[in-house]
Parts: structure tokens; sequence; C-alpha cells
């Protein structure tokens, strides 16, 4: 299985070694560098990642939606994303590729969110479930950005957001398209504050827009 690991970065040249070090070992790591002030770029190639740099920034969805048309583009079999920061596990990409064999067409990490910060449980909990409320699925941990596709799953969805928003437009469009979906349990080995509650809202109400 030829498989496209697609990595959105901004402003990660701490970390992004790291996490291409251990992924590449899977399959042709793409890094969409989204505008990055720093050396993201530069650590990135030298860690032996094919890097796709925005001259402008256009957010996660938008370094997200780069990527998905550069390896559909080069016909790739899968599609695995994970986040630069480190708090994605790339060994864990085996168990994501066990249910892709096994028929299933898209695959969401469920983090362990133990040690998160109460809010974050919390928000996570009840954001989970109104996603899955609109979009007819029944998946966990839906702002999760681990995840992967069958390319030919992919080609399906027809994704427009720019920033945070994909997450929960990634889900709608499982459902819409009703694709077999499961989850994976993750290791979540840091946390690192991103996608906030507010956040969370703002993806919930981007889904009953549209």
């Amino acid at each position: 299985m030829r498989l496209a690991i697609i990595i959105p970065a901004y402003n990660e040249e701490g970390t992004i070694s790291g996490v291409i070090k251990k992924a590449k070992k899977y399959g042709t790591i793409i890094v969409v560098n989204d505008a990055s002030k720093d050396g993201t770029e530069n650590v990135a190639k030298k860690s032996g990642a094919y890097v796709i740099t925005h001259s402008k920034n256009k957010g996660l969805g938008g370094a997200l939606r780069t990527g998905f048309q550069y390896a559909v583009g080069k016909n790739f079999d899968a599609v695995v994303t994970l986040d630069a920061d480190g708090q994605h596990d790339p060994e864990d990409i085996p168990k994501f590729l066990n249910k892709l064999n096994e028929s299933y067409e898209f695959v969401l990490g469920e983090r362990n969110l133990s040690k998160y910060p109460l809010v974050k449980k919390v928000g996570n909990f009840f954001l989970n479930n109104l996603t899955n409320l609109i979009a007819g699925t029944s998946l966990k941990d839906t702002e999760s950005g681990f995840r992967a596709f069958k390319t030919s799953a992919l080609k399906r969805l027809k994704l427009k957001a720019m920033r945070y928003e994909i997450a929960a437009e990634i889900i709608s469009e499982i459902g819409k398209n009703k694709l077999k979906s499961c989850n994976v349990k993750v290791a979540s080995p840091r946390y690192r504050k991103g996608v906030g509650f507010f956040d969370g809202v703002k993806n919930f109400i981007y889904l009953l827009k549209k």
C-alpha cells in the first residue's frame, strides 16, 4: 500500500524533525508548510520530507486540502494525517493501516484524554456528540487530527473549510457519503494547547451552516 503521510505545519521547527523521523518508515512524508516564519521548511526537508510551502498562511484546513490534493494527484493508495507538534505518536500508524486493510475507508484516532484539562475533556464530550448527531456518525474524538483515509474515499469528500473547521467537516462528509469508518485508540504522548472549546463551537456552527 502506497501511503502518503500528510503533516500540516506552522512554526514547528522544534518538533517536526522528530515526527518525520519516526513516521517516514511507514510511507512518504508530505509536509505542508503553511507560511511558517521559522525554520520549519528547512528542518522538514533535511529530515527527509517532501515539502509544499504556502506563500500565505491558509490555516489548518487549507494546509490539509493542499496535502490531500497532492496525494490524490500522485495516486497514493491511502493517506494518514498527523500533527507536527509531537502530540501524536507515528508508531501508531500501523493500527490505522490494519483497519484500512480490513475494508474500512476512514479511521479516526481516539486519544486518551485522561490527563487533559477538565474543560478540554468536557468540551470534547459535548462537541463530539453534537458533531455525530449532525453528521449521522458514531465516531469518538471527532476533533482528533490523527486519521487515515483510503484515497478512493478521500476523492469523494467535498472539503472547503480553511481553518480548524476542517475536523468537523471531514466527519460530516464521512457521514454524508456513508463511508465505512471506525476508531483506533492512539497514544497521547504530550498535551499541546491547540483547538480550544470556542474553536470547537465554531466547528459546530460551521456544520449547521453546511
